[in-house]
Formats: structure tokens, sequence, C-alpha cells
């Protein structure tokens, strides 16, 4: 059976999804943290809703927005996952960038005001490293989600396709998943999962909804 997985229309499926985190309680706009550096934005992408969450990641891809739509309408526990795994692959070859940094930094005192130079204690430097890996991690991902939309354009004429003319679930329901079909494709469908009171596109596969039913 084919079955279409939306963080693979993407280009980001991974190998098993992570374990979902706990619900989060409500919050206001201006209280949604940003993440990886990008503010949130619920005027521009809003995620009230299902149907709303597949439109905003379309509005964003189709503005070239993909660092947004990486960040705040996928998945939030998945896309963490992936960029603590990169990361972690990345710091080596950042640690030893920095490492050559801060050795000019300390042969070069007055090249550089104190406020802008590297930490000299271990554990601060490592907690740097771990941070510019995190976000070399981020900006891998997001090339990897644009370049497949480039490379890929069937992919995001897919997402309108479930975004137009997609059957959607009662926005009133109390529901945490949703599912969204297409009357004429009957083994595919897109995934979304709500976290607070705002949707993501989940990292969810048609066969993991029929196991959890069984």
């Amino acid at each position: 059976m084919r079955t279409v997985l939306a963080l693979a229309l993407l280009g980001l499926a991974a190998p098993s999804p992570p374990a979902a985190p706990a619900q989060e309680k409500p919050k206001l706009p201006d209280e949604v943290p940003p993440r990886f550096g990008l503010p949130y934005r619920p005027k521009a992408y809003p995620q009230a809703t299902p149907k709303q969450a597949l439109d905003s990641v379309v509005e964003a891809a189709d503005r070239g927005e993909v660092s947004y739509l990486v960040a705040h309408l996928l998945d939030p526990a998945f896309v963490d996952a992936r960029v603590a795994d990169r990361g972690r692959q990345y710091e080596p070859a950042v640690e030893a960038e920095l490492a050559k940094v801060r050795d000019f930094q300390r042969k070069n005192p007055a090249d550089v005001p104190a406020e802008a130079r590297l930490p000299d204690d271990p554990a601060r430097f490592q907690a740097r490293v771990a941070a510019d890996a995190r976000a070399r991690a981020f900006a891998q991902l997001v090339r990897d989600a644009g370049a497949k939309f480039a490379d890929d354009p069937e992919s995001l004429k897919d997402l309108r396709r479930f975004a137009r003319g997609g059957t959607f679930p009662d926005p009133a329901a109390p529901d945490l998943a949703a599912k969204v079909g297409l009357p004429d494709l009957k083994d595919r469908a897109v995934f979304l999962k709500k976290i607070g009171d705002r949707w993501f596109v989940e990292n969810k596969q048609a066969e993991d909804k029929i196991e959890e039913k069984k």
C-alpha cells in the first residue's frame, strides 16, 4: 500500500519518529518563544485548526519561508530530534573551528573586545560548541527542505491538493490528532497533531494509525 508521510514530502523523514512530547498548556501569541531565533508569527501563519496549519505550511513554502516552516509548523519533537542528532555529528568540526578562533583571541587580546571573546571556561566553551552545532544543523535541515521543494515540485503540489481539497475533521472536535485525506486517494493521507492550542504537521504514516486502532 502506498502511503504519504507529510514530512517525507519535504524530504525530512526520519528512520523512526521520536516519542510524543507532553501536552503543553495553551500560550498567548506573545508567550510562544522563538525557535531557532525565529519569532512566532500567528497572524501570517495561523495554526488554530488542522486546516489552518496545513494552509500555513503551503503558504510558507510558496513564500520561500522554509526556515519558519521547519521551526514552527512541523512537529517540534521531530525537528528537535533531527537537529540534535545532526548537531552531534557537527560538534567535532565546530569544536575544532572554535578552538582555533579561541587560540587566536588568546594570542591577540587587543584585537577582540572581552565581551566578544569565546569563553575559556571548559563548560561554557562546550555549551557554545553545542549551540553553534545546533544552529548549523537547523540551517542544514532548512536547506534540505528547500532543496526538496526545488528538486521535486510535485511534493508541494501534493500538499496543496491536501490543503485545498482534503477532508478535515470538525474544528470544534476535541481531538489531538487529525488525518487529512482526499476522496480520490484512499491510501494516502497527511497527519497533524495538536500541542497546546496549535496544530503541527506530524511525522506519521498511515500504518501507524491503523496499528493504534487495533
